[in-house]
């Protein structure tokens, strides 16, 4: 007699366990709402308790309460220095008790937004941190409300740029401030361009070769690596745990794709640096030679990198111009890959809710963005 097991294991083994293949989810149809407003930029999404979304728009300088019940979508606060008012848009955070986190470094105070999605009387002050340069950008947020920052790669002291940079995880409720590791940013490049030579971030430099990183709601940091592309997670006792290396078929930087660097990076919008707000005039992005371009495309996009609020964290891959899909790959908590998400190229990932993902989606003909949600 046969046991059940062993016809299990038999049935497995002949179907490769198809139940535990990883999930396909098809974000190129009809999404399930959609807003009617327009947006320039969207960096980030946050979804509230009752379903009602904040959305965060640098370039125009808007902080925009949306519902897609209704279609309607109304400011929260102002451009500004005043109570209820904002010099720099970041990614809406998750908070504490339905609230949300904006970290507004020019005011050196972090904004909170409460459930019902209006600005709190008081905001946080920005944290002391005994780091040359201090801290540069907000990571995100755990289930505990602790926030993680990447630290500047300015050396102050020594008058140079660092390739790499601290992980720093802020406690609001005690001040407490942790380093808790390190990690590759990838410094500064020199490129000669037309008008001479000149030193770039290599964040913004053409399909840049970088890693990503991003806090889990446990604690827990994700490490996403471009050389090899492979996943590791920083446990909570700072033991790193390295996971194996991915499968990737680089992509080559050919003429065309570099062409179409360019087109992309032409003129464009630079609101988010006015302080009255507006779109401001067109201007042009750095122009790159042919020799500032990598040979190959990364695996991945470093800031496409997102977490969803149960943990599972969506990879964006790199692409060619000529794609009319791109892809996400979806990995759980111990970055093991459970799953891809295919979207239209035009469009990408910006936040996720109780059981949505939030897409924005870029329309060609006028450059605008619209914000769509699928389920998931």
């Amino acid at each position: 007699m046969v046991s059940l097991a062993v016809v299990v294991i038999s049935v497995c083994v002949a179907s490769r366990c198809a139940w535990a293949q990883p999930r396909v989810l098809d974000l190129t149809g009809a999404p399930d709402a959609r807003l009617a407003e327009p947006f320039t930029l969207i960096l980030g999404v946050r979804e509230l308790v009752d379903g009602r979304v904040i959305v965060a728009d640098p370039r125009d300088r808007r902080l925009m309460l949306a519902d897609f019940g209704s279609g309607d979508a109304t400011p929260i606060g102002r451009a500004g220095s005043g109570p209820g008012e904002y010099q720099f848009l970041g990614v809406p955070l998750a908070g504490p008790r339905g609230t949300t986190r904006l970290v507004d470094p020019i005011l050196r105070r972090v904004h909170v937004i409460t459930a019902e999605g209006r600005f709190a009387a008081q905001s946080l002050p920005f944290p002391a941190v005994n780091l040359p340069g201090g801290i540069s950008v907000e990571r995100g947020t755990d289930a505990r409300g602790r926030l993680y920052f990447e630290g500047s790669s300015l050396d102050e002291a020594g008058g140079r740029f660092l390739d790499s940079v601290f992980v720093v995880r802020w406690t609001p409720d005690d001040g407490t401030v942790e380093r808790l590791t390190r990690v590759a940013n990838g410094g500064r490049v020199r490129v000669m361009t037309p008008s001479g030579p000149s030193s770039f971030a290599r964040t913004v430099t053409p399909f840049p070769h970088l890693d990503a990183w991003i806090p889990l709601p446990d604690g827990r940091v994700m490490l996403v690596q471009h050389t090899p592309f492979r996943i590791d997670v920083i446990e909570a006792n700072g033991r790193v745990q390295r996971g194996a290396v991915l499968p990737h078929t680089a992509l080559p930087v050919t003429a065309a794709e570099r062409a179409a660097f360019r087109a992309r990076t032409g003129p464009r919008r630079v609101s988010a640096v006015q302080r009255d707000g507006g779109s401001g005039p067109p201007t042009r992005g750095p122009e790159f030679p042919d020799d500032a371009f990598p040979e190959t495309m990364p695996p991945f996009i470093a800031s496409s990198v997102r977490v969803t609020p149960t943990g599972e964290v969506w990879i964006g891959r790199s692409f060619a111009h000529t794609d009319r899909t791109r892809r996400y790959d979806i990995v759980d908590g111990s970055g093991r890959l459970v799953g891809s998400a295919v979207l239209p190229a035009q469009a990408e990932v910006v936040g996720f809710g109780a059981g949505a993902v939030y897409v924005a989606r870029t329309d060609p003909s006028d450059d605008l963005v619209y914000l769509v949600r699928h389920r998931r």
